[in-house]
């Protein structure tokens, strides 16, 4: 056993000169894959993909004319941009909710444009709400005087969204993060537009500044108020055939149809998610914040369609009429579900089945200011302003177009 031992106790142990040259294969092997990753982290940072949202809101905020921040990578988590935004600009007009409500815009409150932001992409359930409302009440955000709140019929629903997303870290700051980015940008479709995004920092045809892929290669982002500009290709088809498209995927008017993905069954109102939204818009509002409760319209057709459906009926009617009482019970100034026509419009003024241009949404801002209380924030609203806005529209779906040689002709809002 001794002699065992003594054999054991003297075997040769590696030294540094007998180490060094296994590392240096090593470092050999990984040399091409860490050029790789440090090439892409500079691509990223180039582009602006990579921009922290409290750097690029301070590039925005700062730029001399319009910005758009609109990364392709990281872009699922836009709601630390919008939370970034809200804090460092203390709006005293704040619109927060879904994509829904991302076409408000500062423009729509002349003589109180400097007060907007749009928070619209922060909410995606009623907890969503809760916990963005408990940020307020924790003073973790400066309260706003007016508050208006998309609320979309799915929120109301059983086992839609169980938890919320306010609380996630930045992906920009994870391993698991920049490799999913990477594992994108080797997309062939992809890594061409990264590629393009490279040579150009403007949103195409507008001019504008542009952060990230998608403002430089697609022409779609987030204004510096937080409203969207949707991609050029949008605007440029619309001024092709000026006709109503559902852009959606599937169209909405499917979904609704077939009962798919937002409107499937069964459709169950939760009377605790009810209670939820209500409890939270309440004690927003005894904070001493007007609160507005917005209902975001749909395109006629999807109306109707959710009108005649026997399956939802039960869902769509409680969210349509019982809903907007309850919270008219509990002193919330609403706006009602609305569709075009109900304006004199039609639906070219949709981006799709359920997401309004920023063109029908001033129509709803007038009525909004028109229905607010006379001792409302809004009141200071220059109605006359807001008029002349809506008149120069240069088509349904837009007030500004890019600056495109001999555009076609094209009807101008009513």
């Amino acid at each position: 056993m001794s002699l065992l031992f003594t054999s054991n106790s003297k075997e040769k142990r590696p030294n540094q000169a007998d180490i060094m040259p296994f590392v240096g294969r090593i470092l050999t092997f990984l040399l091409p894959f860490i050029f790789i990753a440090l090439t892409m982290e500079a691509v990223l940072w180039k582009t602006g993909d990579l921009w922290t949202p409290s750097y690029a809101l301070r590039h925005q905020q700062h730029s001399t004319h319009e910005s758009i921040y609109g990364p392709r990578f990281f872009s699922d988590q836009y709601s630390l941009y919008k939370l970034s935004a809200i804090e460092h600009r203390h709006p005293s007009i704040l619109a927060i909710g879904s994509s829904r409500v991302m076409q408000f815009r500062d423009i729509m409150f002349p003589s109180l444009e400097t007060e907007f932001y749009n928070g619209g992409g922060l909410l995606r359930n009623a907890f969503d709400l809760e916990a963005f409302v408990a940020m307020l009440l924790r003073e973790e955000l400066i309260l706003p005087r007016v508050l208006i709140v998309g609320l979309d019929p799915w929120w109301l629903r059983t086992n839609h969204g169980e938890i919320t997303w306010l609380n996630d870290p930045d992906e920009r700051f994870t391993f698991a993060g920049h490799i999913e980015a990477f594992r994108q940008i080797l997309k062939k479709d992809a890594l061409k537009k990264v590629t393009a995004s490279i040579f150009t920092s403007e949103v195409p045809l507008f001019g504008y500044d542009a952060i990230g892929t998608s403002a430089r290669v697609e022409g779609t982002g987030f204004r510096k108020d937080g409203s969207r500009l949707y991609p050029l290709k949008m605007f440029l088809d619309f001024l092709k055939t000026p006709v109503y498209v559902d852009r959606e995927s599937p169209p909405i008017i499917d979904r609704i149809q077939m009962a798919r993905r937002e409107y499937s069954l069964p459709a169950i109102v939760d009377e605790e998610r009810v209670r939820l939204i209500i409890a939270a818009l309440s004690l927003i509002k005894n904070k001493g914040v007007e609160v507005f409760a917005f209902m975001p319209p749909y395109s006629t057709e999807a109306f109707q369609a959710l009108e005649d459906n026997q399956p939802l009926k039960r869902w769509w009617n409680f969210y349509n009429n019982e809903f907007p009482t309850l919270l008219e019970k509990h002193d919330i100034v609403v706006m009602p579900v609305s569709h075009p026509i109900q304006f004199g419009l039609d639906d070219t003024y949709m981006f799709d089945g359920f997401h309004p241009s920023e063109v029908y949404i001033a129509h709803l801002v007038k009525s909004l200011i028109e229905k607010a209380p006379n001792s409302s924030y809004l009141k200071n609203v220059n109605l006359k302003d807001l008029l002349e806005i809506i008149k120069r529209a240069a088509i349904p779906l837009a007030f500004d177009l890019p600056d495109i040689p001999a555009n076609p002709s094209h009807h101008r809002s009513k």
